[in-house]
């Protein structure tokens, strides 16, 4: 359960949500611009220095911060997106894996938004399979030269740091996995053309280039080539940060759907008012009622299961498609107009069912432990 000390930050992101971003999603979600003015005012509620707690895998702190991804995605999960990413891509990664001098270079001005970070990983071929991966990091005498073609890579647009995923080979011949800290204005980075998305379009995604670029020998996260392990632990947070935004956009559905029901009408009966209403809105109340008591358990419990993470995200994602388009059904023509909250809102829900790795891809890694002989 979060305390009352985050209780009073949580009720300042609610207030402005509901007043401030209500007012102004719909327009980002049109025009696909960053909401730079938006995040500056998150960043002076101090928000990522939540991400700073070293306590462990369940810490309160962690579980404020998921918080305030449901409680955006109520009104804007676009804004949700651009904030998980920042904080469980860019900031826990280097607060938890990164080395001291890491830390004193990047670490505040990730928290402060001095610097906005991106994770790059997937690629066009490699299917989520990091033994697929063509990026590579070749050992030099003076630190390391990198080589890689990543597709859709989060906030990269408008990100200063990249933390970039290659395989590795060591001068010595010893091969591995690292995560690579790269900054953004490094000769042989190039940002490629933002995607047009279905969903959560004020995001910024784009390729990422890396032309045989020269990084220092301390530019591995952590300083060991332990990108396998690191790369699932990131993926778990940010599995939990994905399934809150998902349930946060089931929630904000819903409270749009009753209030457009509720509405008196000057002929007939308010929607709300009709047997198949009701039972169409009790069914999806009670599922994102079971996504958020699920959620609640795997945050105090299991926050470093990959497993777990897993299945909150995919029962999450599949219930706020689930909810988004019941409440276009149930409130008929309006919900099927573009440019309404609705409408947007089931938009946003199927991609994330898609990003942070795909309803496919979360079922085989729950069903993985299975195929072990017994």
């Amino acid at each position: 359960m979060i305390q009352n000390n985050y209780e009073t930050l949580l009720q300042k992101i609610s207030d402005y949500t509901h007043q401030q971003l209500a007012n102004v999603s719909k327009e980002y979600d049109s025009t696909e611009s960053f909401p730079q003015v938006l995040l500056e005012d998150f960043l002076e509620l101090d928000i990522f220095r939540l991400l700073l707690d070293e306590e462990d895998e369940q810490s309160e702190s962690l579980q404020a911060f998921m918080e305030i991804i449901r409680i955006v995605s109520h009104e804007f999960a676009a804004m949700a997106s651009i904030l998980l990413t920042q904080g469980t891509y860019a900031i826990w990664p280097l607060q938890r894996y990164g080395t001291k001098r890491q830390k004193d270079a990047y670490l505040e001005k990730l928290v402060s938004g001095e610097l906005l970070g991106s994770f790059a990983l997937h690629e066009a071929q490699d299917e989520g399979n990091l033994d697929l991966m063509q990026s590579t990091a070749i050992e030099t005498e003076t630190g390391w030269r990198i080589n890689a073609e990543k597709e859709t890579v989060s906030n990269s647009p408008v990100a200063g740091l990249f933390f970039v995923v290659a395989k590795a080979r060591k001068i010595n011949g010893d091969e591995g996995i690292g995560i690579f800290i790269v900054e953004a204005d490094q000769a042989g980075v190039t940002v490629g053309e933002a995607s047009d998305k279905m969903g959560i379009r004020a995001l910024p995604v784009a390729p990422v280039y890396l032309n045989n670029v020269e990084v220092n020998k301390d530019a591995v996260l952590g300083g060991l080539l332990a990108g396998k392990e690191q790369v699932e632990t990131i993926f778990t947070k940010m599995k939990i940060a994905i399934a809150m935004q998902s349930l946060g956009l089931a929630e904000g559905s819903l409270d749009k759907g009753l209030h457009y029901a509720s509405l008196e009408r000057n002929f007939g009966k308010r929607l709300i008012d009709i047997d198949n209403t009701q039972i169409a809105l009790a069914e999806v109340k009670s599922k994102a009622f079971a996504t958020s008591t699920m959620l609640r358990y795997v945050m105090q419990h299991h926050m470093d299961d990959p497993i777990q993470a897993a299945m909150a995200k995919l029962v999450a994602s599949d219930n706020a498609i689930e909810v988004t388009e019941t409440i276009i059904q149930v409130t008929g023509g309006y919900g099927y107009m573009r440019n309404n909250d609705i409408e947007r809102f089931a938009r946003d829900a199927k991609v994330t069912a898609i990003y942070g790795g795909s309803s496919h891809s979360q079922k085989k890694l729950i069903a993985k432990p299975w195929l072990t002989k017994r």
